[in-house]
């Protein structure tokens, strides 16, 4: 007894009020005091007209840096923050387009104190469709276990850019590869399109028929 008066009970008023003013810190440390954070934002093409396509973006993710209370910046996320860049009269070929701080849609409550770099060069090219010829590619290390039995369908449509698409006549499957065991296996696979600026392609997966060897 002696002990919980001694360590208690003796000043608990003012045990209390320590307590409380520790926690009106807290609150105000948290929700109502300013910070700043960095965010790679990807910048979205809008208004492009229906002829057009964006060949290449450089870079296509800017860094945005905010400033705003510590309550809403705890919770915003990357999607939180837009970069809409308005394509509306662009024409084909190469242009640059600056960034201002208005350019950035952010949460009510932030506010964009710097984007870098603050400039994207954009290069558009006129959009062409093409039927191309499907190639299958089997990964490395099946080409020794399996052999490809047939494939659908040998021809894909794609509307894309004129540039990536002029001379080309085929296209190739990503590398084909899974959990094989059974003397036939069946699986679907996307096409590789790292070298061209597609807006569409149809179908947009092949279906793969292989066998053991």
């Amino acid at each position: 007894m002696d002990f919980i008066k001694r360590h208690i009970v003796n000043d608990f008023k003012l045990k209390i009020l320590s307590l409380v003013l520790a926690l009106m810190l807290w609150v105000a440390v948290a929700y109502m005091g300013e910070s700043r954070m960095s965010i790679s934002v990807r910048v979205s093409a809008e208004n492009l007209d229906k002829e057009f396509i964006v060949s290449k973006m450089d870079p296509d993710e800017v860094l945005v840096t905010v400033n705003g209370p510590v309550s809403i910046l705890k919770g915003i996320r990357a999607r939180d923050v837009k970069i809409p860049l308005d394509l509306a009269n662009v024409k084909e070929g190469r242009q640059v387009y600056n960034l201002q701080r208005d350019s950035v849609f952010v949460p009510k409550g932030i506010k964009v104190e710097e984007v870098k770099p603050d400039y994207v060069v954009i290069e558009t090219d006129s959009i062409v469709e093409k039927r191309l010829k499907t190639v299958v590619k089997l990964d490395k290390k099946w080409m020794g276990m399996y052999a490809v039995k047939s494939w659908a369908p040998h021809y894909v449509a794609v509307e894309g850019s004129s540039s990536t698409l002029k001379g080309r006549d085929s296209i190739t499957t990503l590398p084909v590869d899974g959990g094989f065991l059974s003397e036939e296996e069946e699986v679907m696979v996307g096409l590789d399109m790292k070298d061209i600026a597609a807006r569409k392609i149809k179908p947009d997966s092949i279906r793969v028929i292989l066998r053991r060897r």
